[in-house]
Formats: C-alpha cells, sequence, structure tokens
C-alpha cells in the first residue's frame, strides 16, 4: 500500500513539473508578436469612448444620405458567406489591425489612425456637411448621454467622433496566434509543418522582406505582380489572412493556393514588377507548407456584437 501511495506520489510530482515549466519566449521573434496596441496621448483609452465609437460605426446616419455606415464597408458579413449578420467577421477592406500599421494612411503626412478616420469621415459618403450632422446626432438624446460617458460632458463634435472611431477601431485585433504562443514559449503550438512553414516564408520565399514585425507589413507601398495595376499598395497584414473568402487588394483571387502561386512565380510575366518580387523556386509540399504556416497567424476569434444604435 505504502509503495503504490509513494509511486501515487512521485507521479503527481512529475506532473507538477512539467505543468509549472517556465515558458521562455524566443527573443528574436518577440518583434512578431502582437501584445499591446497603444493609445496616443491625445486619444487615451477609455471603454465608454470604444462604445461610442462602436455605435457610431453601426450608424448610418453618419452619411450624408443616412443610407451608408463605416461598417457597410468594413463588414463583409452576409447571409450567402454563413456569417449572421450580428457579428464582425473580417472587414473587408481589413481593419483588423489597422492600428498597428506604421503609417495607417498613403499620404506620408498622415501618421496616426485618426489622420484616416478623419479624412473617411469627411470623405463623398460621410460629413459632406459637418454642421448638418452634428444636429442631426445632437437631437438624439442616446447620443448625448454616451457622449457624456465617454467625454465627461454631451458635447457633440466632429472631432470627437473621429476620436471615438479611432479608439474603437484600435480594439479590432487579431492576437494569440499559434505562431504567438509559440514565439511566447509553448513549443508544441505549431505543427512539423508549420515550422516547416515559417522556415520556408523566410528563406526560400522570402515572405519576410514585407511581411514582417507583429502585423506582418512593413507598412510599405508595393507593386503586386498583378498584370494591368500599375499603382503600389500597401503591404496587407497576414494576419488571418486564412480566414479571408478573396485576397489581393482586388479580390481577384478566390484562394489562398492561387496566392501563394501568383508570388512564387514572381507575379505575372507582364506586371509592374517590385524589385523585391522574384519567382521562388517551391516545391508543391513548400507551398503546403507555407499555407500551414499562414494558417498559424489565425488569432482568437474576433466577434463585436453590433449594438444598439439610440433612436431619433
Amino acid at each position: 500500500m505504502k509503495r503504490i501511495f509513494f509511486l501515487i506520489l512521485f507521479l503527481v510530482s512529475i506532473l507538477g513539473l512539467i505543468v509549472c515549466k517556465e515558458k521562455k519566449p524566443i527573443p528574436e521573434l518577440e518583434g512578431f508578436v502582437v501584445k499591446n496596441v497603444i493609445h496616443p496621448s491625445n486619444n487615451p483609452f477609455n471603454q465608454e469612448k470604444v462604445e461610442l465609437g462602436k455605435t457610431l460605426y453601426f450608424d448610418s446616419r453618419l452619411s450624408f444620405n443616412q443610407d451608408v455606415s463605416c461598417a457597410s464597408c468594413h463588414n463583409t458579413a452576409s447571409p450567402s458567406e454563413g456569417f449572421p449578420r450580428t457579428k464582425i467577421h473580417n472587414p473587408a477592406p481589413s481593419l483588423t489591425n489597422v492600428a498597428l500599421y506604421k503609417d495607417v494612411f498613403k499620404d506620408p503626412e498622415a501618421k496616426e489612425l485618426e489622420d484616416l478616420v478623419k479624412d473617411k469621415v469627411h470623405s463623398k459618403l460621410l460629413f459632406q456637411n459637418e454642421t448638418k450632422l452634428i444636429q442631426r446626432i445632437s437631437s438624439i438624446q442616446g447620443y448625448k448621454e454616451l457622449f457624456e460617458k465617454a467625454y465627461g460632458d454631451p458635447e457633440i463634435s466632429g472631432e470627437r467622433i473621429v476620436l471615438a472611431l479611432s479608439t474603437f477601431q484600435r480594439t479590432i485585433v487579431s492576437k494569440n496566434s499559434s505562431f504567438d504562443k509559440f514565439v511566447m514559449g509553448e513549443e508544441t503550438a505549431l505543427t512539423p509543418a508549420q515550422i516547416r512553414g515559417w522556415d520556408v516564408f523566410q528563406n526560400k520565399a522570402k515572405c519576410i522582406q514585407c511581411h514582417q514585425g507583429p502585423n506582418f507589413s512593413d507598412s510599405e507601398l508595393h507593386t503586386t505582380g498583378l498584370a494591368g495595376i500599375k499603382d503600389k499598395v500597401r503591404t496587407p497584414t497576414l494576419r488571418d489572412v486564412t480566414k479571408k473568402k478573396t485576397f489581393m487588394h482586388n479580390g481577384i483571387f478566390g484562394s489562398i493556393e492561387d496566392t501563394v502561386n501568383h508570388f512564387a512565380e514572381g507575379g505575372h510575366s507582364k506586371a509592374v514588377h517590385d524589385p523585391m518580387l522574384r519567382p521562388a523556386e517551391l516545391s508543391d509540399q513548400d507551398k503546403k507548407d507555407l499555407i500551414e504556416f499562414l494558417k498559424a497567424l489565425e488569432g482568437e476569434p474576433i466577434q463585436l456584437e453590433i449594438p444598439s444604435i439610440p433612436k431619433a
């Protein structure tokens, strides 16, 4: 009986050592991990501002004709795709991790997300008449209450709308992926195929030239190797890329496999080429492993309930 007791005690001790084994991050890769999103000092975070921004994001009354909301373009959820209409799934153009781009706007003078949001809400669809819009939103009691919670008083202004929308968008973050867990010391977080794919990503395919840092994007503008496309496009994040339905900035490819083949071939032969876009000698297995690695960049599900929109 004593022998059995000591055997059980021994096994429990060994199990405890395994469970308590300290996870050791991989220092040279920690720069790829999504950690904390930084909110600028001129637009500090508070949860009430997030809720206000989310409400404004889904409210079509921000548009001149009151028929288009931010979510109308940045939310691909539809019954045909099998997604519930009450959730945000991969917005397109994607706002996932928009706060992690080094420069979120093409204009080199626009360095903050607020600059991008301000430009969009003053576009042809939104804020064509800011005075009229402010009057419209100010006439809604529910918004007065939301603005007071967010800012301490009920004043409604274009600037405050921009700040709230920006604060909300900074919360749309894909993180804690299998790759993140691996980098932070969870050795079994990646499969052997994904580890091989990470090697292909860095070396044979050289994806890392443009897809680097926590957002897997250098935030720079590059040509894409597509025939007939001369404009340069900002390097997109690769986080959650395998959840997408279409690929490239114009949605020309319908699968991740076609996209990988495009870049492995160095783009279309008649396209304007970026100096870094060159053919890569990838085997079929290399491509499969690369795609498996990209799957390891899928973060925790982003599911944000559509808020209750204040009634006029």
